[in-house]
């Protein structure tokens, strides 16, 4: 009976081992470009730069299938600059998220010791912070800044587009990027939001926004 407990134990450390390997925890930072469709186009908005760091944790199911949820810091928004009328307009928005996408993956070896990932799934946001800002700049009467809180809601005609957003967002993730011994990692992941964010009540006529984001990271897997 001792052998036999003993030999239980030995393969229950064994087991647990093996499986120790298959589960990972690191961080990741990088940079992303943002952008906002606008359904019909009222601030005829462009993408912009920002930046996104967090952590994760994943699963490897088999040798090549793997499982991911992150837990991320996200900029997002849009930017356009544009001149008619002898008016130059400038419109920032500056959305900031935490993030939680989770996607399933697969590996494709391209050697020993690097690999080649892709990667689907789906993401939820939660908006934490964030300006939106107008600036007209022309004959020196017609010059005005505004600006307001991206979640606030307003009725106010020249804010009425740049807040009333809901904090919550959700929509699709795709993923590709490279491995080296399930270590080191870079990747880049498409963010393709499906939700409107626009809170609709505050205007007469139909309008949305959904978010999209291309975000280039670089990360580092520990493993447990």
């Amino acid at each position: 009976m001792k052998k036999i407990i003993l030999f239980a134990l030995f393969a229950l450390g064994v087991t647990f081992s093996s499986n120790a390997q298959k589960l990972g925890y690191g961080f990741q930072l990088g940079g992303n470009i943002s952008g906002i469709r606008e359904q019909p186009e009222q601030l005829y908005l462009g993408t912009k730069f920002g930046f996104q760091l967090g952590g994760f944790v994943d699963y490897y199911i088999a040798e090549k299938i793997y499982t991911k949820a992150n837990l991320i810091f996200i900029t997002k928004g849009a930017h356009n600059g544009a001149t008619a009328l002898g008016l130059t307009i400038y419109t920032d928005i500056n959305p900031m998220y935490l993030q939680l996408p989770i996607v399933i993956g697969y590996s494709f070896n391209l050697n020993k010791d690097i690999n080649f990932d892709i990667s689907f799934g789906g993401y939820l946001s939660l908006g934490i912070a964030g300006k939106s800002k107008s600036e007209i700049n022309g004959n020196g009467a017609n010059d005005r800044n505004v600006s307001i809180n991206y979640f606030d809601e307003t009725s106010d005609a020249e804010l009425v587009y740049l807040g009333n957003n809901n904090r919550f967002d959700s929509g699709l993730r795709f993923g590709a990027g490279i491995n080296v011994n399930k270590l080191l990692f870079i990747s880049l992941d498409y963010d393709l939001g499906l939700k409107n964010i626009y809170n609709d009540k505050n205007i007469n006529t139909y309008y949305a926004k959904e978010n999209y984001t291309i975000g280039l990271t670089l990360g580092y897997r520990f493993q447990y």
